[in-house]
C-alpha cells in the first residue's frame, strides 16, 4: 500500500475517514459485504474505496464497475469519483495510463450505471443467443398495463373464482408476471407450487376440535391461491403477447440477462476481463434474478472479481417487486472465494441524525437486528452530534395531519425573513389516502411561498 486512506483524504482535502470507513476502503482485493446503517456515509466510502484502489495501482479507473438502483444515485457516485480522481491526479498521487506513443488512454473512467441499465446492455449484446430481438421495445409501466389490459379484455376462459374488477386483475397480471421474472420462474412453476400446497393442506388429518373446516387464515390462503391459479393463463398470455411484439419490461430484461449469464459462461469471462473491481449498492433490495446474474458474471472457477456489496437488511423495502433482504445475507456464501466466505464489515456511524433520533431508531430496529442472519450494528452518533428531538402530534383527521405537517415544514423551511434555511424533509405515508392528503396539503400551504415539497412514499409492512 503506497497511500493510506487517511493520507489520500488529507491530500484531497476530504474529512478523515473513521476506523470503520478505513477498514472498508483499505480492505483486501477479495469479496466484501459492507453492512451500512442509515446515513452512515456509504456513498462517500464507496467513492473513497475506488480512489484508494486507483491510487495504489490495484485497478485503472475503467476497470471499475459500480451498480446502483437509481439514475440519480449512479450520477452522484460517478461525479464524486470523477472529481476525486481529477484531484488525485492534480496532487500527484496518480498518473493515468498512457499508450506507447505517450498519449493518454481514452475512456479512463469507471462505469457506473443502474442494475437494470447494465442488464439492458448485456441483453442488447447477447439476446440473439436466446432468439430474442436485441433491440426489443422496453415497456414503460403504462405500456405494460396496456398490454395486460388487452389480454384481460380479450380473455374468455373461466373466471368464476376471481371476484375482482377488471382493473384489479390487470394489476395482478402485471405484478405476478414481474414477480415471476424477478425469481426466474414461469407460470408452470407456480401451477406446480399451488397444486403441491393444496394437496398438502387437504391431506392433513382432521384435528380433535369441533371445527369442521380449515382455520380461517388457511382457508383465506386457499381462496387466494385458487384465484391466482385462474389468473395464471392470463399471465402466460401476457408474456406471449410481449414476445410476439418484441417487447420487454424491466423484469423481463433482468431475467433475460440472468439466463444469458447462466447458459453462456463466456459472457462472464468477458465481463471479468473488463472489470477488476465491482461495487454493488443497496444490495438488500436486489432480486433472485439479480443475484444469479451477478454471481455467474463475477464468480467462476479460478476467476473471481473482488465484489463489494453494500446494504442493510433493515432497509429492505422493495419486497413488492421481487426483492429480498435474503440476497444480502446470502452474499458471503454466494461470493465465497478460496479463502472462504466473503468478509463482512460494518458502517455504523450515522452522519445524518442527532442522538435522540438514533436512540429511537435503534429501539425500533431492535427486533429486526435480532432476527437478521448478518450482524447489524446499532447506529452511533457522529462526533459532535446534537441532542436532537422527537416530536409527536395526535390529530383527528388525515386532513388535519396534512395541514400540521405542511405548517411544521414551512416553519422550519423559512427563517424570520422568509428566506430558505436549506432544511430538507421527507414524509413517509402508510396509506395511499394519507399520501394524497399530504400532497394536497403541501400544495395548499406552500403555493404562496412557491416551495416544492419532496414527498417520499414508502411501502411499509
Amino acid at each position: 500500500m503506497r497511500h493510506s486512506a487517511q493520507a489520500i483524504a488529507q491530500a484531497l482535502g476530504n474529512p478523515v475517514p473513521t476506523a470503520e470507513q478505513r477498514a472498508v476502503i483499505q480492505a483486501p482485493m477479495r469479496p466484501l459485504l459492507v453492512v451500512a446503517g442509515a446515513g452512515s456515509g456509504k456513498t462517500e466510502t464507496m467513492a473513497s474505496r475506488v480512489v484508494w484502489l486507483v491510487a495504489n495501482g490495484y485497478v485503472e479507473p475503467d476497470q471499475v464497475l459500480g451498480l446502483t438502483f437509481t439514475r440519480k444515485a449512479s450520477t452522484e457516485l460517478a461525479e464524486r469519483i470523477g472529481r476525486r480522481l481529477r484531484r488525485l491526479r492534480h496532487v500527484g498521487m496518480w498518473t493515468p495510463a498512457q499508450e506507447p506513443d505517450g498519449a493518454e488512454v481514452l475512456g479512463g473512467t469507471p462505469t457506473v450505471s443502474t442494475y437494470h441499465a447494465y442488464a439492458g446492455r448485456l441483453v442488447r449484446e447477447h439476446a440473439l443467443r436466446l432468439g430474442v430481438e436485441p433491440e426489443s421495445r422496453l415497456l414503460s409501466e403504462a405500456a405494460a398495463w396496456q398490454f395486460a389490459a388487452e389480454v384481460v379484455e380479450g380473455y374468455d376462459g373461466p373466471m368464476d373464482d376471481v371476484p375482482f374488477a377488471a382493473s384489479t386483475i390487470i394489476h395482478a397480471v402485471v405484478d405476478l408476471a414481474g414477480e415471476m421474472a424477478e425469481h426466474l420462474l414461469v407460470p408452470a412453476d407456480l401451477h406446480t407450487l399451488i397444486d403441491r400446497f393444496e394437496a398438502t393442506v387437504l391431506g392433513l388429518p382432521k384435528g380433535g376440535s369441533r371445527a369442521r373446516g380449515l382455520p380461517k387464515v388457511v382457508a383465506d390462503a386457499m381462496t387466494v391461491l385458487k384465484a391466482r391459479r385462474h389468473v395464471l393463463p392470463l399471465v402466460e398470455a401476457y408474456i406471449t403477447l410481449k414476445r410476439s411484439r418484441d417487447a420487454l419490461d424491466f423484469a423481463d430484461q433482468m431475467a433475460l440477462a440472468a439466463t444469458l449469464s447462466q447458459r453462456f459462461p463466456d459472457i462472464g469471462s468477458m465481463e471479468r476481463q473488463r472489470f477488476r473491481a465491482v461495487l454493488l449498492d443497496e444490495f438488500q433490495d436486489t432480486s433472485e434474478a439479480q443475484l444469479v446474474l451477478l454471481r455467474h458474471l463475477f464468480v467462476a472457477d479460478g476467476q473471481l472479481v473482488p465484489v463489494t456489496a453494500v446494504g442493510d437488511p433493515n432497509q429492505s423495502i422493495y419486497g413488492w417487486r421481487g426483492a429480498s433482504a435474503t440476497t444480502l445475507t446470502r452474499f458471503p456464501r454466494e461470493f465465497a472465494d478460496g479463502s472462504g466466505d466473503a468478509q463482512v464489515l460494518p458502517l455504523s456511524t450515522s452522519w445524518r441524525n442527532d442522538n435522540a433520533i438514533l436512540v429511537a431508531a435503534n429501539i425500533t430496529s431492535g427486533p429486526l437486528r435480532s432476527k437478521s442472519r448478518v450482524d447489524v450494528e446499532v447506529l452511533r452518533p457522529r462526533p459532535g452530534a446534537g441532542t436532537g428531538a422527537l416530536l409527536a402530534a395526535r390529530l383527528l383527521t388525515i386532513e388535519a395531519e396534512a395541514a400540521h405537517l405542511a405548517g411544521w415544514i414551512a416553519h422550519h423551511w423559512l427563517d424570520g425573513q422568509a428566506r430558505p434555511t436549506g432544511v430538507s424533509a421527507a414524509v413517509l405515508c402508510r396509506k395511499r389516502s394519507q399520501f394524497d392528503a399530504v400532497i394536497e396539503g403541501g400544495q395548499r400551504f406552500f403555493v404562496l411561498a412557491k416551495i416544492q415539497v419532496g414527498i417520499a412514499e414508502a411501502h411499509l409492512q
